[in-house]
């Protein structure tokens, strides 16, 4: 049976002042590198929306410090083909061989603004290059018979997040070739159907260890075991996430300082605070 590929969407972390801090953000990663197949950075769970330039290049120049350019994946998605280029660019000079790009967002991109928007980074960009579908909060949506135009121009892959994350029969039906992850952290057994190679998950970077113990289920072929390990990521996922706060809180009851959210997204109150930790405990994660 063929094994899930997990890649971490990494948090990005924030000291008390609300700046970017270098040692929380690489001790973070040093604790998911041995479970994690690779990481996904600056990507929707780093709140990219919120870093400055100098602050996308540290987190993905720390990323590749600690998984290699194997392992990361350097987001570079931006509203416009410049402001893209020049993450690219940035990321390229760090050393990243892997990017991927969210859809151009807040103005809504027409299905031929989004070929041409891959089309220019297909362009400047050395390295394997993946497309970002997050419709739900990007506002841009490709639809599949564009996913097979990206095919086309020289795209090797795509992240299906939120609503877009339903639709994976009809992406794979139009874009065979390109590799195929989901952004729905429990959605392996799916993903892996359709022949897509796993998911980009948020909330492993909570659990690492219960992905890759999912991985290991599937190694050995084991049904019972498979079984086990999904029971126990759809918990872990029915709680933490879609919820930055969430996890940020997860990770500080595990002992894993990140801080808080720089974006101004609302903390978990008092009752999901007591599930949260209830999870923790009841799952045996520990730091």
């Amino acid at each position: 049976m063929r094994k899930p590929e997990i890649i971490t969407a990494a948090i990005a972390a924030f000291g008390p002042d609300g700046q970017l801090d270098e040692g929380m953000n690489r001790a973070f990663l040093e604790r998911v590198e041995p479970y994690s197949d690779g990481v996904l950075a600056v990507g929707t769970t780093a709140e990219f929306p919120s870093l400055s330039f100098e602050e996308r290049r540290t987190l993905i120049r720390i990323a590749l410090e600690v998984f290699g350019p194997g392992r990361t994946i350097a987001h570079v998605g931006a509203p416009s083909v410049m402001q893209a280029k020049a993450y690219a660019q940035a990321a390229m000079d760090l050393g990243a061989r892997r990017f991927a790009a969210i859809t151009p967002y807040y103005l809504t991109a027409s299905q031929h603004g989004v070929v041409g928007y891959y089309q220019a980074l297909r362009d400047c960009i050395e390295g394997e290059l993946y497309a970002y579908v997050f419709p739900d909060v990007a506002c841009t949506d490709v639809a599949a018979e564009t996913l097979a135009q990206l095919q086309e121009i020289g795209l090797d892959g795509v992240k299906l997040s939120g609503a877009a994350s339903t639709r994976l029969e009809e992406y794979r039906q139009a874009a065979p070739q390109l590799k195929l992850w989901s952004g729905n952290d429990a959605d392996v057994p799916h993903i892996l159907a359709v022949g897509g190679l796993g998911t980009v998950s948020g909330v492993s970077g909570v659990a690492p260890m219960s992905w890759a113990e999912l991985r290991k289920a599937y190694e050995s072929d084991d049904d019972s075991r498979i079984a086990q390990s999904q029971g126990q990521i759809e918990e872990l996922v029915s709680v933490l996430g879609p919820s930055i706060s969430r996890l940020k809180y997860a990770l500080a009851v595990l002992g894993v300082n990140v801080g808080i959210c720089r974006m101004p997204i609302d903390e978990p109150d008092s009752q999901m605070q007591a599930k949260i930790r209830e999870l923790l405990a009841s799952a045996h994660i520990s730091e």
